[in-house]
């Protein structure tokens, strides 16, 4: 399965790339995100509450970050568990972009492969649910990115993070592991 979208926001690449690298932030932008931590310098561990039709689960999902390049671009290789409902694994690929002083455009596409109960429900049903994701994800990244503000409850972190800034993109791995869920993932993160 590909999914991808583009996503355009009224702030420099900066400060959009600083709110993706804020694990408070895309806690609060992940909807049934339950816990996300760091378990090393690029990798991340995530557990996420997802229903898709008749299957609810909460799936345990891991994301490791490559081909990093701040502020601009990163991999991210992710693989969720959700028990009977099904897995899936993948690659997702974001690319941040000044497309006008003051404006990013925000590029993501990811790859997956899913197995399980979420396989069986077929395409349109998973599809309507990563965009539903993928849009509560984006709305409420907005509005996070507009306070200006981080979450107010912290997010768990196995290890302090890296002294690079390239390293650190838990949004993606929430939205990833929002919408990932589901056919992990988006991603999701952002």
């Amino acid at each position: 399965m590909n999914y991808q979208g583009t996503q355009l926001l009224e702030h420099p690449v900066q400060r959009v790339w600083d709110a993706l690298l804020d694990p408070a932030v895309l806690r609060q932008c992940i909807a049934g995100c339950e816990t996300f931590e760091r378990t090393s310098d690029t990798d991340f561990a995530s557990t996420v509450k997802v229903s898709i039709g008749p299957v609810a689960a909460r799936f345990n999902s891991t994301v490791s970050l490559a081909d990093v390049a701040a502020p601009h671009r990163c991999t991210l290789r992710f693989s969720g568990q959700g028990g009977v409902a099904g897995f899936g694994k993948g690659e997702a690929r974001v690319t941040l972009a000044e497309t006008a002083p003051g404006q990013t455009r925000l590029d993501w596409s990811a790859d997956a492969q899913v197995g399980g109960k979420i396989a069986q429900l077929g395409a349109r049903l998973i599809e309507g649910t990563v965009r539903k994701m993928s849009e509560d994800f984006f709305q409420r990244f907005v509005a996070q990115l507009a306070s200006g503000a981080s979450a107010a409850a912290p997010v768990p972190v196995a290890t302090p993070p890296a002294a690079s800034t390239g390293t650190r993109w838990p949004w993606v791995v929430a939205l990833l592991a929002g919408a990932g869920a589901l056919l992990w993932l988006l991603g999701r993160a952002a």
